[in-house]
């Protein structure tokens, strides 16, 4: 009985290099490399998978649509995870239509690759598919594109433009991170989310439109876009997330849309080109060292809405001279106006029960504190440092210096006064 052609072809147990014209083919088991591209045979689907070579790629790479092994035909149709990953030789890479699909980490570390075109049939872009690929410029994408997954341009250093085709909804985490060109993206309108780290470390990025729709932007989004310097929330944005624009040195303009109620930790930490930022009575809610190293910061409106300040919010925002305590304020954590040295008057509301930790410490410049409550408020030996204390008057209430004298702590202020 005459033996099919393709179980010879999966019998052969050693490399054979056979020439068809000047077609170079070496087999092995059901791997073929065929002008020095690698494929996974499927004899059963008559089917190619580019994979992952025994050496790196280089120079410029062709994707056929079909490939002849002994006779037999065989129809490429995906590139496999990690297939020409690590290949810093290749300098180009042409995909043919007839490709359903595109494997993770596939060109991850082709730092040569200048230019790529993403066939029509690719409609969800996988991990890493282009991460560190230092030298690309390019990427043309299908219209009908869906979505992204994680860190697909991470480390795209020269890249400086990109539009998101209008299909996809969502950015998923460190997309963009450590795109230190990128200077111009578009986002589509009907965009509702952004990842965390998605555009952490666009150093280039000096401003981005965000449309109406997104409602969710996650941690650390924009940390370290050092040269942003507006930004202006999306009217359906309720949380501005915990160092969503850490490190961004040059933001000096803040425009928060009034569905702001929450601003986590670290939101606007060492932004220290920010001057002034409005709060509206719909943020209820702040977290730790929201604008500590804010340097530039001189002067915040808190709102009503907000109960507490909580622990090295204005740090070392040396320039802060004008802050107004609402009257529903109940406490003031540890460290919230260290550093501040630029503050001189201090008016505590009535409201007011406690002041944490070194909460005014290193507030040399401090000459006047006003205390609005008869009952002496809750502080620590460090609350105020040792300037205010023998430097500073102690406003009190006419008739209630007696309490404050009294007081263990208040007590070591040499200047309490009675307001008249």
């Amino acid at each position: 009985m005459k033996t099919p052609k393709r179980t010879i072809l999966f019998a052969l147990a050693a490399a054979i290099t056979l020439q068809v014209g000047a077609i170079d083919i070496k087999l092995k088991k059901d791997r073929a490399t065929i002008d020095g591209i690698t494929y996974a045979l499927n004899a059963k689907k008559q089917s190619a998978n580019v994979v992952k070579g025994q050496e790196p790629y280089v120079g410029d790479i062709v994707i056929p649509e079909k490939i002849e092994v002994d006779s037999v035909t065989f129809y490429v149709e995906e590139i496999s995870a990690n297939a020409f990953k690590d290949s810093p030789g290749m300098t180009s890479i042409t995909i043919p239509n007839c490709i359903t699909k595109i494997g993770a980490s596939a060109f991850e570390g082709c730092a040569s690759l200048t230019e790529v075109t993403i066939p029509s049939r690719i409609l969800n872009l996988p991990s890493q598919l282009f991460k560190n690929c230092t030298s690309l410029t390019t990427i043309i994408l299908p219209d009908n594109t869906k979505s992204f997954s994680s860190e697909v341009f991470r480390g795209c250093k020269s890249l400086v433009e990109f539009e998101i085709p209008q299909g996809v909804t969502e950015l998923p985490s460190n997309l963009f991170t450590d795109c230190s060109e990128l200077r111009h993206i578009t986002l589509p309108s009907g965009l509702k989310k952004i990842g965390n780290s998605a555009f952490e470390n666009c150093n280039s990025l000096e401003y981005i439109e965000i449309p109406t729709g997104v409602s969710s932007i996650a941690d650390e989004a924009f940390q370290g876009c050092t040269s942003l310097k507006e930004f202006h929330t999306p009217a359906g944005l309720s949380t501005l997330s915990a160092e969503i624009f850490k490190g961004c040195v040059e933001l000096k303009t803040m425009e928060l849309s009034n569905s702001i109620s929450k601003i986590e930790h670290d939101a606007f930490n060492g932004c220290c080109a920010l001057d002034s930022i409005f709060l509206s009575n719909s943020v209820t809610s702040l977290g730790s060292s929201v604008f500590e190293g804010c340097t530039a910061l001189k002067k915040v409106r808190i709102p009503n809405s907000i109960v507490e300040l909580p622990n090295d919010i204005f740090k070392n925002c040396s320039s802060l001279t004008e802050l107004n305590f609402p009257n529903s304020l109940k406490k003031i954590g540890s460290g919230a106006f260290e550093g501040c040295a630029s503050m001189t008057t201090v008016s505590l509301p009535v409201s007011l029960i406690e002041i944490g930790s070194s909460a005014f410490d290193k507030c040399n410049s401090i000459r006047d504190v006003y205390c609005n409550s008869s009952t002496p408020v809750k502080i620590s030996s460090n609350s105020f440092s040792k300037a205010t204390q023998k430097e500073a008057i102690i406003h009190v209430k006419k008739g209630v210096t007696n309490s404050y004298n009294l007081h263990k702590q208040w007590g070591k202020f040499l200047n309490i006064v009675g307001m008249e």
